[in-house]
C-alpha cells in the first residue's frame, strides 16, 4: 500500500513540475514584439485660396490642431503601436478665412508611402471647404 502511495505521489509530482515547466514562460515587458513602427503622412493641396483649420492624430494619438494655414500643407509623423489604432485628418475655411466658389482640396493619409485615404471636397458657393477622413493602422 506505502509503494502504490509513493508511486502515485512521484507521478503527481512529476506531472506537476512538467506543467510547470511547459505553461511558464519568460515575461520580457522591455520586448515590444508586437509594437509597429508606422511613417504617416497626412497632405492636403488644391486650389482652396482661404485659410484653414487642421485636426491630425499626432505621435501620442492625439489631435493635434493648426491654425490660418493655406494650402499646400503636409505633415510627416511616426507612430508606434501595438494594436489597431484609428488616425484622422480634418480641414475646414476658417470663419474668416473663406475662399472662392469653384475652389478645390484633395485630402490624402498615406502610411509608409502607399495612399490608404484620399477625399477631394470643393468650396460651397460662399467659397466654405470642409474635409473629413480616417484610416486605421493595423
Amino acid at each position: 500500500m506505502k509503494t502504490n502511495f509513493l508511486n502515485l505521489s512521484i507521478k503527481i509530482l512529476i506531472t506537476l513540475l512538467c506543467l510547470l515547466t511547459v505553461s511558464c514562460s519568460k515575461n520580457d515587458d522591455s520586448n515590444n514584439s508586437g509594437e509597429k513602427t508606422y511613417q504617416i503622412k497626412y497632405e492636403l493641396t488644391g486650389t482652396f485660396s482661404g485659410t484653414l483649420i487642421i485636426v491630425y492624430d499626432n505621435e501620442d494619438g492625439v489631435n493635434q490642431v493648426e491654425d490660418n494655414v493655406s494650402l499646400p500643407w503636409s505633415k510627416l509623423i511616426t507612430i508606434k503601436t501595438d494594436g489597431s489604432l484609428p488616425i484622422g485628418l480634418s480641414a475646414n475655411s476658417e470663419i474668416d478665412g473663406f475662399g472662392n466658389a469653384n475652389e478645390n482640396m484633395t485630402g490624402k493619409i498615406m502610411i509608409g508611402g502607399i495612399v490608404k485615404k484620399s477625399a477631394n471636397v470643393n468650396t460651397t458657393s460662399d467659397g466654405f471647404i470642409n474635409l473629413g477622413m480616417s484610416t486605421f493602422l493595423q
